[in-house]
């Protein structure tokens, strides 16, 4: 529903009746995309293109696939019990599993631009300098893994009753239900670098793109027949004309790509900063090599490595920043190796 509410909004003096009004009215919701997600995507890949790796398009076509994997089913579900529906005549008609297939294109390219913004931002981050080892029995780092798994098993529980209660909370769980318990896996796999990495791989990359389309989603609104159903939301606004739930669901999907894209990184970086435990590791990791770097236990980090990593990279940094950051053109353990010298 989201993303139709930023597409859908009816022209002035447009009525969707008739062969030609109707079309015109369909060309609309085509001319949102063109508008809105596209050219950003569009600038952000021509901004990137210079950058871009083997391993920058792994990620964003693994990223994609686990986004519609997890998305279709969920708002398929939604359009079937009537949380949200759309006008008939405001889409093109094709459907996937019941879903129009504007709202599929958004999943698609709210993941894309999101995710070119976080590698962008991210490109100069050494990732290995951001590993900690933890000490069995008295490191902080459990409390902080368990404060954050907390967090969001509690919002995932109210979450549940909202569902449950039904009326109009019901949306709002909905999303809470759906998003939580992959925010929780994310968090328990990927706490460290979610918290040590920089705020411009971090926040910026879920503020930015979310006030983006929440700016988008209240313009459209506003000239817009979308609503959520009457009975199934709070009626709660963020400001004019943006409905709570629009935004808890915006915030959430890009904390969601966002995560995703640390844990990979999180992952990555276990693999190419830690030779002894990965010897014959190069190139693409495999989905079981990523599992594999993300259940290796913190405890068995090698602290004297990644110790001389961050003298590596401070001195570096004081002595070359450009150096430095002309490294980020190389990857995995061949720029290790290169700040490393």
């Amino acid at each position: 529903m989201t993303a139709l509410a930023v597409l859908v909004s009816e022209t002035p003096g447009m009525q969707a009746t008739g062969t030609g009004s109707s079309l015109g009215y369909r060309q609309q919701v085509a001319r949102r995309h063109l508008t809105y997600t596209i050219p950003p995507a569009l600038l952000l890949s021509l901004i990137y293109a210079p950058l871009c790796t083997r391993l920058d398009l792994y990620k964003l076509a693994f990223l994609i696939i686990i986004a519609l994997a997890s998305t279709i089913p969920w708002d398929s579900y939604l359009i079937r019990t009537n949380i949200w529906s759309y006008p008939l005549d405001a889409v093109i008609g094709l459907k996937i599993y019941g879903i129009p297939v504007e709202e599929v294109f958004f999943f698609v390219i709210q993941t894309y631009n999101t995710s070119l913004l976080y590698l962008l931002l991210s490109k100069p981050v050494l990732h290995s300098v951001y590993l900690v080892k933890e000490q069995k029995g008295r490191s902080k780092w459990k409390y902080v893994k368990l404060f954050g798994q907390l967090g969001l098993a509690l919002a995932i529980k109210k979450g549940a009753e909202y569902v449950r209660a039904g009326g109009r909370h019901t949306y709002l769980g909905l999303i809470v239900v759906w998003a939580g318990p992959f925010l929780w896996v994310l968090w328990a796999l990927a706490y460290q670098f979610l918290v040590n990495l920089p705020l411009t791989s971090t926040l910026v990359p879920i503020a930015l793109p979310t006030l983006y389309l929440w700016v988008v989603d209240t313009l459209a609104l506003k000239r817009g027949t979308w609503v959520i159903e009457q009975g199934t939301k709070t009626g709660w606004t963020v400001w004019p004309g943006l409905e709570a739930e629009e935004a808890v669901f915006f915030l959430l999907t890009n904390c969601l790509i966002v995560f995703g894209l640390v844990a990979f990184d999180n992952a990555v970086a276990v693999l190419n900063t830690f030779p002894a435990h990965y010897p014959h590791f190069s190139g693409l990791p495999s989905p079981l090599h990523l599992v594999q770097a993300l259940l290796l236990p913190a405890a068995t980090y090698d602290d004297d490595r990644i110790l001389g990593l961050q003298q590596c990279v401070a001195r570096l940094r004081a002595k070359s920043r450009s150096f430095y950051l002309a490294s980020s053109v190389f990857q995995g353990r061949l720029r290790i190796d290169l700040v490393i010298l």
